[in-house]
């Protein structure tokens, strides 16, 4: 007779989903998603944008006033040398040009992309033509800079990097003349609108 095998079944159980490699894989790939979206929304609220303007509007608005102020300050042939002094923690500003005598100026320092770093300052009169105050610390980095009395009759722009040891030359917005910049081929500096 014919010897009778016996087949042995396999009686082991198979391991569970969750014990093997490839479902946890899979899983693995959406999550990481889920995780770095939730990071990034983090990131955004924590980070909002200071460049968006909420009152459009009235800045529109505002812009035949600029116009007039940078009119008045061309025809009154107002120019200011500026500079800043970091031993003695001042800044002075010597104004020429055919101006009423004033008790102050404006100074005002806004950053190009960073309203943190704006800073105004109130320049009081030494004499009709120097005006002068004390800094707490500059920010670094590229500036727009404004100089005007307080009742804003006139105004008075330049844009620099600061810190910078030169003094800085404010001109009105009409007298700002186009002039090659080294960094680019046809860079020229226009005025500046705001």
């Amino acid at each position: 007779m014919f010897p009778i095998r016996a087949t042995i079944l396999n009686t082991s159980q198979p391991t569970p989903w969750y014990r093997q490699f490839w479902p946890w894989f899979i899983i693995a790939l959406p999550a990481t998603a889920v995780i770095a979206s939730l990071y990034t929304v983090y990131i955004a609220v924590l980070n909002q944008p200071t460049m968006v303007e909420d009152n459009y509007y009235q800045q529109g608005l505002s812009i035949n006033e600029r116009i007039k102020q940078d009119q008045q300050a061309s025809y009154l042939m107002l120019q200011a040398n500026l500079s800043f002094s970091e031993q003695t923690r001042q800044v002075n500003v010597y104004l020429s040009g055919n101006h009423k005598p004033l008790k102050n100026l404006i100074l005002t320092i806004t950053g190009v992309g960073d309203q943190k770093l704006d800073r105004s300052y109130k320049l009081k009169a030494v004499n009709n033509q120097l005006f002068s105050t004390e800094l707490d610390e500059l920010p670094e980095g590229r500036f727009h800079i404004s100089l005007e009395p307080s009742h804003r009759e006139w105004r008075l722009l330049a844009e620099t990097r600061l810190p910078r040891q030169q003094s800085l030359t404010l001109l009105s917005n009409t007298d700002i003349k186009p002039v090659s910049r080294p960094d680019t081929d046809e860079g020229m500096l226009t005025p500046i609108n705001e």
